[in-house]
């Protein structure tokens, strides 16, 4: 029993001796277990020239129509690294001129051009104004992102106008408008507002924000504004600016000819929220060209109008806008009256208005008389008494008979004595065709005196065996 239990407690010694000399296992370090951040791409500088040519196309211009880069504005330009493409930020320092250069980090393993299209065929796009969110696929076009919201209170303030560029070989990157854009020039802001938002979104159903296709219009690149659901996202656009000398400027780009912009834009003091005022178009409107760029003023402080601040009729021979089936716009016995007939000559007498102006329409016989430059009086009944020499005025937008008809390039509005009269501000239009002499007149409420709740009779009179014509009771509402 000694012998056993003597041996038993030697085997215990000599385990308890062997977990002795076992190496410890060491804990790991907080350094060890900390995360590593993968290495940054080594990069190397790129440089290009970038301008842009036709003056008539551009993204900012001052008075005389000259285009100028601003410092901080940037451009993407594509680059490949195999088959993977990619489009980095190239920025300016440059200011007040038409050519600029810009510079940018490219990773290292990336060269400029498309994945698949190289050599001979090669091709460098560049868009501006530089987005993240542009993409580029091989044997695709590139799809351009338009930002719905930026803050252009720090920046040039139209950075936003779509423009690119397209080599065949590396060199300056000369740039062209990609959309048809509208100037908004917002005035009458009033002392210490110092920043505005400007809100738009579009009541058809065409996009204004998001990525869209660039399309090749036989061999015209234009960007593709596309379907979106009026009040989503993509119909959208949100913009701030800075205040300068009682106005602020945004550019708002979309599909110009198709007639499928109708905006609503909000002017909103930025410091505070408070909306300063909404405008509403009566309809659609659209530009001669996918590249142009027009103006259009927002007056906040007008008590009367900035509802329509796209005239409710067009001047310049769409006689369709004529047309209450056409232009839904119209509201007959509200803002629209007309009459057929009413003299030897006469045909139809029109007259429309909006919160800004009131529209006239003459059709008669191509055989009425036109001597003298072909008279045509617009007369108004101011207070009931039926008679039409409160307000008049009148234009010659012919020649004489004896000359070939067609129609004067400028035409001066006269008053009732036939001076010309600088308060009357007119656009007008007319035509001859084989049986009709059709004139279209636009004319300033604010100019004749027809304000709200006003009733007026309106006649119109073109030389004597042409007789008089008159629409009665027009009530302005607004």
């Amino acid at each position: 029993m000694k012998r056993y239990a003597c041996y038993m407690l030697i085997m215990a010694v000599a385990a308890v001796a062997a977990c002795q000399k076992q190496p410890a296992v060491e804990e790991p370090t907080a350094q060890e277990l900390e995360i590593q951040e993968p290495a940054t791409p080594k990069t190397y500088t790129y440089t290009v020239g970038a301008s842009i040519e036709d003056a008539e196309v551009k993204s900012n211009y001052d008075d005389d129509g000259k285009f100028s880069w601003s410092a901080g504005d940037a451009i993407s330009v594509l680059f490949h690294n195999g088959d993977v493409n990619k489009f980095f930020t190239l920025t300016t320092t440059a200011s007040g001129t038409a050519s600029a250069s810009f510079s940018g980090e490219i990773e290292t393993g990336y060269v400029i051009g498309a994945s698949d299209q190289t050599g001979e065929d090669k091709k460098i796009w560049a868009l501006f104004p530089a987005s993240t969110s542009h993409t580029y696929a091989a044997g695709e076009l590139p799809k351009f992102f338009v930002q719905p919201e930026v803050d252009f209170s720090s920046t040039h303030f139209s950075a936003n106008v779509p423009m690119y560029a397209l080599n065949v070989a590396e060199g300056t990157l000369s740039f062209t408008n990609i959309a048809a854009t509208y100037k908004f020039i917002v005035t009458g802001i009033k002392d210490g507002v110092n920043k505005v938002r400007f809100s738009v979104y579009n009541q058809t159903n065409f996009g204004l924000s998001g990525l869209w296709d660039i399309h090749n219009d036989s061999g015209t690149i234009l960007l593709n504004y596309s379907y979106a659901t009026p009040g989503s996202a993509n119909s959208t656009l949100s913009y701030v600016s800075d205040v300068v000398s009682n106005q602020a400027v945004f550019y708002v780009s979309c599909h110009g000819t198709w007639g499928t912009f109708q905006p609503v834009v909000t002017v909103t003091n930025y410091s505070n929220g408070i909306p300063i005022k909404t405008f509403t178009a009566s309809k659609s409107i659209k530009l001669d060209s996918m590249t142009s760029i027009k103006p259009i003023t927002l007056n906040v402080s007008e008590a009367n109008g900035g509802v329509y601040f796209t005239p409710l009729i067009s001047i310049g021979g769409d006689f369709d806008d004529w047309d209450p089936s056409k232009n839904t716009s119209l509201s007959v016995g509200s803002n629209y009256k007309s009459v057929t007939g009413g003299g030897t000559y006469w045909k139809e007498f029109k007259v429309a208005y909006d919160e800004r102006y009131i529209y006239f329409y003459v059709k008669r016989n191509y055989n009425a008389e036109l001597w003298d430059g072909g008279y045509f009086w617009f007369k108004f009944d101011m207070d009931g008494n039926g008679t039409y020499d409160d307000k008049k005025f009148y234009i010659q937008p012919f020649k004489t008979v004896s000359e070939t008809k067609t129609i004067l390039s400028s035409v001066d509005a006269k008053d009732k004595t036939g001076t010309a009269s600088a308060s009357f501000s007119l656009s007008t239009y007319g035509v001859f065709d084989a049986t009709d002499v059709i004139i279209e007149v636009m004319a300033s409420r604010e100019d004749i005196g027809l304000s709200k709740d006003a009733t007026v009779g309106v006649q119109s009179t073109a030389n004597k065996s042409a007789g008089d014509i008159t629409i009665t009771g027009l009530t302005f509402n607004n």
